[in-house]
């Protein structure tokens, strides 16, 4: 087993254990098929632990890749046990009731202009180059973890990738490899990414904090800021919402953005061609190899998300990709409303207190995307103007930590008008109960 299985099938068997000895008092060896149909499609049925909010909300199960997985870990479960000497047998067949291989959801791959869009938007996050404000976290670590996802790696490649598995160019193919890990299993690969993937490498290791693999001694190409290989369970997938957040065609759905279907996603890098080689087949370089990867890839947002090869055709795919998406980008992000300037304002009762009438306005609703809050993650916050004091509105957690540093025109409008402004009311900050 490799990547999360083995975290994964552990707290399944857990659950399950659980589940048979103190939930329903059955136990674990008495079981039959339907209790492990029960268990396998129910929510989760564990309680979360005292004082922490459950990142599992107790919701219906929509997809079948989690009742799968959990039959595949208790089929495993049992077959240990028989053959540790626990149990003569196994008390039912649990991989009988695993749903079947053709009727598992796949996963959906971005479209050319969702992908175009993500390839955008982690541009976006380098300094220097930046339209939609700062991006504080790891720019250009969370820009190359981008393009790599793109170049077709996994996470779990792209976060194994160490530096010395950053080889130097062939000088006889013109090519430069690096080595990762295997999509599955164990053992490596030779990959040959895209030029602008090692633009991004280049871009990106100057900034990179020092660290070293205790376990190996390697020194891993992703770090967090403490010098640590990154997780490869939490971090790809929370960097890809971060970055996919900034584009707005993907804005209101940042949570459907996973870094598996970056990976699937039609091939949006640019392959620039190298100078072409002598009559011998090899060609010295004219400049070193970063400084001439610097001076062909320049179609980043200075000049423009185009190809820059000279000799890209009239009717390049990817070049009018990223022109149809950067148009419908710039005219989406001038011309967003925030949607609370289209709500209907509640009429006014004099008995009803000021932060209850702002209450009342928003009804659970963010000012900026106007999504509720969602199972499981915190309300949203009360948002004010540092210089005066004053309560603005309600902000969600997506949200809130841009509205002093967003340069968009919507937040803009948003100083300038927000819901408080609307409703006619000053509060000051905070005028809400820590209950709502």
């Amino acid at each position: 087993m490799q990547g999360t299985t083995p975290i994964r099938y552990g707290a399944d068997v857990r659950d399950w254990l659980h589940f048979t000895e103190e939930t329903t008092g059955i136990g674990a060896w008495q079981a039959t098929e339907d209790t492990a149909k029960t268990w396998a499609y129910a929510p989760a049925l564990r309680p979360p632990p005292q004082g922490e909010p459950s990142r599992r909300p107790l919701a219906p199960r929509v997809s079948l890749h989690n009742p799968a997985r959990r039959l595949a870990a208790l089929s495993a479960f049992y077959a240990f046990a028989a053959a540790a000497g626990h149990i003569a047998e196994p008390p039912f067949n649990a991989a009988t009731l695993r749903p079947a291989p053709t009727a598992l959801p796949r996963t959906a791959p971005l479209s050319l202009e969702q992908a175009a869009a993500m390839l955008c938007a982690a541009d976006d996050l380098v300094p220097g180059r930046q339209r939609r404000g700062p991006y504080e976290v790891a720019p250009h670590r969370d820009r190359l973890l981008v393009y790599l996802l793109l170049d077709g790696l996994r996470p779990r490649q792209a976060v194994g990738i160490d530096l010395e598995d950053l080889h130097e160019e062939d000088p006889h193919r013109r090519v430069r490899i690096l080595t990762c890990p295997a999509p599955k299993g164990d053992g490596t690969i030779q990959h040959q990414p895209a030029r602008e993937v090692w633009q991004a490498i280049a871009d990106y290791l100057p900034h990179r904090v020092e660290g070293q693999d205790p376990a190996t001694g390697r020194r891993p190409l992703l770090t967090s800021r403490n010098g640590r290989r990154l997780d490869p369970n939490t971090m790809p997938g929370r960097i890809v919402k971060a970055v996919a957040a900034r584009a707005p065609e993907l804005i209101f759905e940042p949570n459907t953005i996973t870094p598996d279907r970056l990976a699937l996603a039609p091939d949006v890098l640019l392959d620039h061609p190298l100078p072409r080689p002598a009559a011998d087949g090899w060609a010295p370089a004219a400049a070193a190899p970063i400084e001439r990867l610097r001076l062909d890839l320049q179609h980043a947002l200075e000049a423009g998300p185009l190809c820059a090869a000279a000799d890209c055709p009239a009717d390049c795919a990817r070049c009018a990709a990223r022109r149809a998406v950067w148009s419908l980008w710039e005219q989406r992000w001038t011309d967003y409303q925030p949607p609370y300037l289209a709500w209907d304002v509640p009429p006014y009762d004099h008995r009803q207190r000021p932060a209850e009438r702002l209450l009342e306005f928003h009804r659970g609703r963010c000012a900026i995307c106007g999504q509720t809050t969602a199972p499981g993650r915190p309300d949203h916050g009360e948002d004010h103007d540092p210089a005066t004091g004053l309560t603005r509105g309600l902000l969600c957690h997506h949200c809130r930590p841009q509205a002093e540093t967003g340069a968009a025109p919507f937040w803009v409008r948003y100083h300038q008008h927000p819901p408080a402004a609307v409703l006619g009311l000053e509060l000051r900050y905070p005028s809400l109960p820590n209950d709502r």
